[in-house]
């Protein structure tokens, strides 16, 4: 059995994705796609502008057999902990034997040799490091800084002008991530990488006859609720369903978190702070310094942002504050599905086989499946998920539905 991985946000899904979709399928010839997506909350720290279920019914409508969420305490980390969290879980699985990722260099061989430098850190290295953090650089700007250094002074295989090209881009760096833990897991899943065509990874503009970046497809949206206009760069599947929300006002931005955060932060001390994820000792600090100046989520991210910390870096550990996420996840120890195809049905028995973390289809039931780590952990993000639900459910004027209650997506062929 071929069982490829992806691992994204599809915040939305677009024509881009679906063409990684249709690689995997005609190219690496799978029978089957399973995708890790993040759930209500995405890498840069702000709410996913749909609802996890709506993008998961996105996802199997463009050709995914089987959506599992990527639990809040990695999808709102950073590359490092985003990437471990994916991984363990596709690993979990037990499945998956390949894993398929966009980037814009298009080749692993240069990923891999990066992966290796970080995963072993030489001494050298180390030195270079130590440096570029005394200099005053954020720990991911040192981090590349140092790995570019190294690769330009030593006997490698991979050279320095290699690394500075791997390193200019979000999703060449992402993918290093992934190959950094399929490294250290001596995993059987084999990395591929499709070279991303299309804008770039933050490119706020549509462009005719080019696939689009989904910041691009959210500004649009924030400035115009007629997503008729947006046919070109969305499949139709993913189009029909952003129509239905736009129009009842069912999606989420930044601005949502304004009057919830600024309530959290009231709330806390600095040294109550830094007991969440991302918050140091000087940002905590910051924010009690500028807490007057709170206008709304992204403004204060602005205003708290720094040479040595970047925006978002911010916005990640603001979020962390709000949704009370303590810790990063290195390991995802369930996996809960989110969607499938009812033809993906023999994926799920095999999973169920073969797999060493419980599969969750119901939530409810969790606690006759997980250990009482495991239900910890599943409770954090069944309360950020809750308060996406709640601030969701406010815009729409409608009756709030508990993470617990909500169904999986199953789609037929004829719903296809």
């Amino acid at each position: 059995m071929n069982v490829t991985g992806i691992i994204a946000e599809y915040n939305p899904f677009h024509k881009g994705h679906q063409y990684q979709i249709s690689y995997v399928k005609n190219k690496l010839k799978a029978d089957y796609i399973v995708v890790v997506m993040s759930g209500d909350f995405v890498q840069r720290g702000t709410p996913a502008l749909l609802p996890k279920h709506l993008r998961a019914e996105m996802a199997l409508r463009g050709g995914a057999d089987l959506v599992l969420e990527l639990p809040v305490q990695s999808s709102s980390s950073s590359a490092e902990f985003f990437a471990e969290g994916a991984v363990s879980l596709l690993e979990g699985i037990g499945t998956v034997t390949d894993l398929c990722f966009g980037s814009e260099e298009g080749q692993t061989e240069g990923m891999l040799n990066a992966a290796r430098i970080l995963n072993e850190e030489p001494e050298t290295y180390r030195e270079y490091l130590r440096q570029s953090l005394k200099a005053g650089f954020s720990f991911p700007a040192a981090r590349n800084q140092a790995l570019l250094q190294y690769a330009s002074n030593a006997s490698l295989s991979v050279s320095g002008k290699e690394i500075s090209r791997l390193l200019s881009s979000p999703n060449n760096i992402l993918g290093i991530e992934y190959c950094r833990v399929l490294l250290k897991k001596h995993s059987s899943i084999k990395p591929v990488t499709l070279k991303r065509k299309g804008a770039g990874y933050h490119e706020k503009e549509l462009t005719s006859h080019q696939a689009p970046s989904a910041s691009a497809i959210r500004a649009f949206l924030e400035k115009s609720p007629d997503c008729s206009a947006l046919k070109e760069w969305l499949p139709e599947g993913s189009l029909s369903l952003l129509q239905n929300a736009a129009a009842a006002d069912s999606f989420l931005t930044e601005k949502d978190l304004d009057l919830l955060l600024h309530y959290r932060l009231l709330t806390l001390t600095a040294e109550q702070m830094m007991e969440f994820h991302d918050i140091s000792s000087d940002l905590a600090q910051r924010v009690c310094r500028q807490l007057n100046k709170y206008q709304g989520f992204s403004q204060f991210s602005d205003l708290l942002k720094t040479k040595e910390i970047t925006r978002a870096r911010i916005q990640r550990g603001l979020l962390h504050l709000l949704l009370g996420v303590r810790t990063p996840a290195r390991e995802v120890p369930f996996a809960h599905v989110l969607g499938f195809r009812r033809e993906a049905s023999p994926l799920l028995k095999e999973i169920k086989k073969r797999g060493t973390i419980p599969l969750l289809t119901k939530l409810a039931s969790a606690s006759d499946h997980l250990s009482s780590e495991a239900l910890a952990f599943l409770d954090v993000n069944t309360r950020a998920s809750n308060i996406y639900e709640s601030m969701l459910c406010k815009k729409e004027r409608r009756a709030f539905v508990h993470e617990y209650q909500k169904p999986v997506v199953i789609l037929d062929r004829r719903t296809c």
